[in-house]
């Protein structure tokens, strides 16, 4: 079964406990849960509420954290539908998805980068914002995708104005994540 979430609040729920789809964010109104989330290195407290971005909230999704159900219907709302909905804000979603699930996999706490002019921020294991600086910003590309010398040139001083270094993540034809560590060498 398939729903147009486009234009609706769809509601997540863990017993009893509710979060809001919001174009592209993730709201959390309930604060015993949003507490053990944020701990957990998700979301951003907004005043009452924790905000989570479109990656996390799928994360959240596949690990049944939470079953999501369309408000005005009542019915459930698939994983492919979250994604769909995801994709149109997101260009690339399901490939910086695949990046972003894999960090997470890892131990690493995963936060977006795009005001800096990344797709993500990677921080050292065990570690949340606030109690460490950023150990990578990364870029996702497919095996497919081109990038000049004069974009990795730009990518790797950004990296460096930041006190962080770039990490490519290559997302090949298996679906598979390989990472690619870009440093500045000067003779």
């Amino acid at each position: 079964m398939s729903f147009d979430i486009t234009n609706r609040i769809i509601c997540w729920k863990e017993a009893g406990k509710m979060a809001i789809l919001v174009e592209d964010k993730v709201i959390l109104r309930d604060k015993k849960l949003a507490d053990q989330l944020r701990q957990r290195g998700y979301g951003e407290q907004k005043g009452n509420e924790l905000a989570m971005d479109l990656f996390e909230g799928l994360y959240l999704i596949e690990k049944e954290k939470f079953r999501i159900e369309d408000q005005k219907t009542g019915k459930s709302v698939s994983g492919e539908d979250f994604i769909r909905h995801a994709a149109k804000k997101e260009k690339d979603f399901y490939t910086k998805y695949q990046v972003f699930s894999d960090l997470r996999e890892r131990g690493f706490i995963v936060k977006t980068g795009f005001k800096f002019g990344f797709d993500f921020r990677v921080y050292p294991r065990g570690k949340k914002p606030g109690e460490a600086h950023t150990q990578w910003c990364v870029n996702v590309a497919t095996q497919s995708d081109r990038a000049s010398f004069t974009e990795m040139s730009r990518m790797v001083r950004l990296a460096g104005n930041l006190k962080t270094t770039l990490l490519n993540a290559v997302v090949d034809s298996e679906n598979q994540v390989n990472y690619y560590e870009v440093t500045r060498i000067t003779p």
